[in-house]
């Protein structure tokens, strides 16, 4: 009998390897200064940006994963993050986050699926 499982572990573990990948240290550094996400008690938030002026209007359009998602200053994250009544946090800690999260859920399906 085939796992009924087995592509949604599939799909977890591909996008915990992706993660792990783009986390993994490279010869080349990346500047900190854009690389604030923002995130609510469901997970890291997609935005729409639309330009009004010299600036930008940021429209919330659902969730997306911490490696995918808009990136921001700390100082503008803090201020969607505040709109948004959610938090402003590092995309690599929240990206690490997910890949654990992912890999816990890999754990309790194959457990599942084994008894």
């Amino acid at each position: 009998m085939t796992n009924p499982a087995a592509p949604l572990i599939a799909d977890f573990r591909t996008r915990a390897d992706e993660i792990d990948r783009l986390l993994a240290p490279t010869g080349c550094a990346t500047i900190a200064s854009h690389n604030w996400i923002v995130i609510d008690d469901f997970g890291p938030l997609t935005f729409t940006l639309t330009p009004e002026g010299k600036k930008h209007r940021a429209i919330c359009t659902g969730h997306g994963s911490a490696h995918k998602v808009n990136r921001f200053t700390r100082e503008d994250a803090e201020r969607l993050a505040i709109a948004c009544n959610a938090r402003a946090v590092f995309w690599a800690d929240a990206a690490r986050e997910e890949a654990t999260t992912l890999r816990q859920h890999i754990a309790t399906l194959e457990a599942a699926t084994a008894a």
